[in-house]
């Protein structure tokens, strides 16, 4: 009579266990890393899209703007740079870095990057961050942003292929000017 399993049979199972084991853990690490890439895209998404509103807040509220075309006789001006000043006082600089592919933010000497990805790129056409629209080259009168964004490159992977570019538009009117 046999009362247990012999050395055999146990390494057999303990073979069988580290199998199943192994396919377990893999399948839960790559469910891990398509929540990871998500949530990145997801914040991406989000953070671009408060972004675009926090810029059009500051025009809404702006009482000067910049940068001004060369001459009074022209009305639109293409800027990869947006001067906002707001009412108390504070200088705000929106600059699109084509080389580092980021949106920067200079409050009043502080720089800091706020929005990375940022291509500009649509399609295969390049297009200007910032179009400042002015009435006798000196009013502004209107500010289109318009954006093109890659979420979140860091976590692109083979299956992701080219990533989806995302592209945020706002056109807002001073404060001043709708009344």
């Amino acid at each position: 009579m046999r009362r247990g399993f012999t050395v055999i049979e146990v390494l057999i199972g303990m073979a069988i266990s580290a199998i199943l084991l192994t396919g377990l853990f893999a399948s839960i690490q790559s469910s891990v890393n398509a929540y990871e890439r998500s949530s990145a895209d997801g914040v991406n998404r989000l953070t671009s899209r408060l972004l675009v509103e926090r810029i059009a807040l500051l025009v809404r509220m702006g009482s000067s703007f910049g940068p001004l075309p060369a001459n009074a006789t022209i009305d639109e001006l293409e800027s990869n740079i947006l001067e906002i000043t707001t009412q108390s006082g504070q200088e705000i600089i929106i600059t699109w870095n084509s080389v580092d592919e980021t949106l920067e933010m200079d409050v009043d000497g502080v720089v800091s990057t706020v929005l990375g990805g940022v291509t500009q790129d649509a399609s295969g056409t390049p297009i200007t961050p910032f179009l400042l629209q002015f009435e006798n080259g000196t009013t502004l009168q209107r500010v289109t942003i318009n954006l093109a964004v890659i979420p979140d490159p860091e976590h692109a992977t083979a299956m992701d292929g080219q990533g989806e570019t995302i592209r945020l538009t706002a056109s807002v009117m001073p404060r001043a000017q709708l009344y």
